[in-house]
């Protein structure tokens, strides 16, 4: 056996390790271990009955791989009942939630706020400010009894929030928005915050059935990509596991960037080293030596672990980190330095991706766009019929879209109090129109509006009141309000409406894609570029990553960096300030990986 075949055979072992090990059982998974394959074999190997096994994540991508691979191996019935494979917030809706609400209220699940346009506004006169719920960030104590909510200073809430800071108004949004989420959520509304809080009421006060009721289903509940788990998460598969339901937990601590939520790493490692046993798995099969040496500097001192072994088909790349030294931040010349480089390794431009924490961080020559909808409504409905007439691959924003321009007929021949903050089935039920109807109007729109590309915003929302004048949602009805009309205001009025929107000019997109890292999670390409700021704390994430000391505050970008360097396969080139670079290249030459400097 060669020295290869012998790691491999260990990271093999570890895999089966992993599926055969009877729960409760904590799984700690590096990048690229192949977790999701052990998942699967897992779930293949159990045993048959009446009893199902539940497998949850954390997104409809990963639960839908899993039941894909089921299908592959062909056992499609193990996606079907009696199993479960599907989100965390569905499976605790469907088995601790909706069988213990009161009877006699119609209840909307929704993913987000913005499905329902919910907004609040703050202020008086030239001070008032719209700003959308899902703008703030909800935090709730652990027995459910007090909600907060504080404006986060987003791209979209971004003027909103600087003026109500200016103004000493930021306390009076977050409890205007407190008020709003509770009359939303008495009217039926509920997002995954809300389910969590409604899981924990039921373990609470009617523990016996809601753990009855799981366990009568399903003979263990694996948990993917736990590192996602918030803290009301946590508490939840407390529960769970105190009742004596099987609990597999698999994660990557180190991949924890959601820190909002409430659940710290070592919250998440508490919790999977409480279940008893684990099982480690620490073959990388997605990256190059170089690559998994330079994961391994970004893990706090506390729980360092020597470099993840590579053991796939990039074991012997040679390529180094590229560091590429920026005059400040650089990030369109840095995409150039990295492209050069991509070519010589003959990676294509399809296989590159360039990441940054933050959107504004990202080079504007690349392929981002807006993955959320501006807060300006005549813009909203540019940004949904981009995204509608786009061969965009994300199900999530093509639903957003449609339901924006669903929305955009009901506000343009209802009065806006009738169709604001509810799902477009309620309005539609309580006006007395046909959902599909309303559907379908609005795919006549998404084709019939004014290209996004050309013309100024105010002409195209001239354009597009046209459009919505010949589509009522009743044949023959009368506009029963004036306020729907489209109209571009301000700056906006002469940028084209795709500007207008956020989105990228079509005609300036290269092919290298171009996201910000929360959105990569669980992807992978062969290139990755990280764009490092120069902002006010460079420095502070520099002397971290550099002593292996994470304090609060700087942690989770670490672990964010984490991410998006574990995300490549071959090529993993790092864009940051000069001073920054030198000190990066010192930490790697005196940790022996390889690396080569470069500038913009």
């Amino acid at each position: 056996m060669t020295a290869l075949t012998v790691l491999q055979a260990v990271a093999i072992r570890q895999q089966q390790d992993a599926v055969r090990h009877p729960a409760p059982l904590y799984v700690q998974a590096c990048p690229g271990a192949g977790k999701t394959r052990v998942i699967v074999e897992r779930h293949l190997a159990g045993e048959r009955g009446a009893c199902g096994r539940a497998v949850l994540s954390f997104t409809n991508v990963a639960c839908s791989e899993v039941a894909r691979r089921c299908h592959q191996a062909g056992v499609p019935e193990l996606a079907a009942f009696p199993n479960y494979v599907g989100t965390i917030d569905t499976f605790l809706w469907r088995y601790l939630v909706r069988p213990f609400l009161k009877h006699g209220r119609l209840w909307h699940r929704i993913d987000s706020w913005d499905r329902i346009d919910a907004a609040v506004e703050v202020g008086t006169g030239p001070n008032r400010h719209k700003v959308f719920l899902n703008d703030f960030h909800w935090s709730r104590d652990l027995d459910a009894s007090q909600c907060t909510a504080s404006l986060q200073p987003k791209k979209r809430a971004i003027k909103s929030y600087n003026a109500l800071s200016r103004l000493g108004m930021l306390d009076a949004a977050g409890t205007a928005a407190v008020r709003k989420r509770k009359t939303l959520v008495d009217e039926g509304y509920v997002t995954g915050h809300e389910i969590r809080i409604l899981a924990l009421q039921t373990l609470r006060r009617k523990h016996d059935a809601g753990i009855g009721m799981l366990s009568g289903r399903f003979r263990e509940v694996i948990v993917d990509e736990a590192q996602d788990c918030s803290a009301h998460d946590l508490a939840i598969l407390g529960q769970l596991h105190d009742a004596g339901i099987p609990l597999v937990f698999v994660c990557d601590p180190d991949q924890a960037i959601y820190e909002f939520r409430g659940a710290q790493p070592a919250s998440i490692r508490a919790f999977g080293e409480s279940l008893g046993e684990r099982v480690d798995l620490q073959g990388n099969w997605r990256s190059s030596p170089a690559i998994c040496g330079l994961a391994a500097t970004l893990r706090p001192a506390a729980a360092a672990r020597p470099p993840d072994v590579a053991v796939g088909t990039h074991h012997d790349e040679p390529a180094g980190i590229l560091l590429i030294g920026t005059d400040g931040s650089q990030p369109d010349e840095a995409l150039a330095v990295f492209n050069k480089h991509a070519d010589r390794m003959g990676i294509t431009q399809q296989n590159r991706v360039a990441l940054a924490h933050a959107g504004t961080a990202l080079p504007a020559a690349a392929g981002a766009s807006a993955s959320q909808p501006p807060a300006n409504y005549a813009a909203r409905v540019a940004w949904a019929t981009a995204i509608a007439r786009s061969d965009h691959k994300n199900a999530s924003r093509q639903h957003v879209a449609n339901d924006i321009l669903q929305r955009a007929l009901l506000r343009y021949w209802y009065a806006e109090a009738d169709t604001g903050d509810r799902s477009v089935e309620a309005i539609c039920d309580s006006i007395g129109i046909d959902v599909w109807r309303l559907r379908q109007l609005a795919g006549q729109l998404a084709v019939a509006l004014p290209d996004v590309d050309h013309c100024t915003f105010a002409d195209w929302c001239r354009k597009a009141n046209d459009h919505l004048k010949l589509l009522p949602p009743q044949p023959g009805m009368t506009r029963l309000d004036q306020s729907g009309r489209l109209s571009a205001t301000g700056d906006l009025k002469n940028k084209t409406p795709r500007a207008a929107s956020g989105l990228l000019s079509s005609g300036s997109v290269t092919p290298v894609r171009a996201s910000v890292v929360h959105q990569m999670k669980g992807e992978e390409e062969d290139a990755v570029l990280v764009i490092v700021p120069s902002d006010t704390r460079t420095d502070s994430l520099v002397n971290a990553w550099t002593t292996g000391e994470h304090p609060t505050g700087i942690a989770e970008n670490l672990r964010v960096l984490y991410v998006a360097a574990t995300r490549a396969r071959r090529l993993l080139a790092i864009a940051m300030p000069v001073d920054a670079q030198n000190r990066i290249a010192a930490l790697l030459k005196l940790k022996g990986i390889a690396f080569e400097l470069t500038t913009t």
